[in-house]
């Protein structure tokens, strides 16, 4: 047992070196866990840029069938055109979007993807919607000329 420990024989040499990796991995994470949350307001803002640009976002709510239709995103957090009971409002929480149903519970969540521009699922267990979809913003803007365009 004391050869296994030994950093100066081959074998301590190989455990040592499994034991730091796995120590250098936990603090990592660790330190990924703990300083997420800094980037939230972050997020946020760059979330509510995307959603409140006046544009309309083609929702793909099926995408196993591709069905999808076109949403607009209220100042006030309601879903404007396309809403129905499941996307009935929405808020930024934690740096992500939530589509929460017309009992005021969350029915989906949705996080910025930067590579294709989308608003992607995150598949979260606590989400009542189908896996998988996602918003497409669109190059029309719904909102008049004129009309001034806040960041509440």
């Amino acid at each position: 047992m004391s050869d296994v420990l030994d950093p100066s024989k081959p074998i301590g040499t190989v455990v040592f070196g499994i034991l730091a990796t796995i120590g250098a991995t936990a603090i990592l994470a660790a330190l990924a866990w703990a300083l997420g949350p800094l980037k939230w307001p972050f997020q946020r803002r760059r979330l509510i840029k995307i959603i409140l640009s006046g544009r309309h976002f083609r929702f793909v709510f099926n995408p196993g069938a591709n069905k999808s239709k076109i949403v607009t995103f209220g100042r006030d957090g309601e879903i404007g055109e396309g809403r129905n009971s499941n996307e009935n409002r929405w808020r930024i929480r934690r740096g992500k979007l939530e589509i929460l149903g017309h009992d005021g519970g969350l029915y989906s969540r949705f996080v910025y993807d930067p590579k294709s521009g989308r608003l992607s699922h995150t598949n979260d267990p606590d989400c009542r919607s189908i896996l998988g979809q996602y918003f497409e913003p669109q190059f029309e803007s719904w909102r008049q000329d004129g009309e001034e365009i806040g960041h509440s």
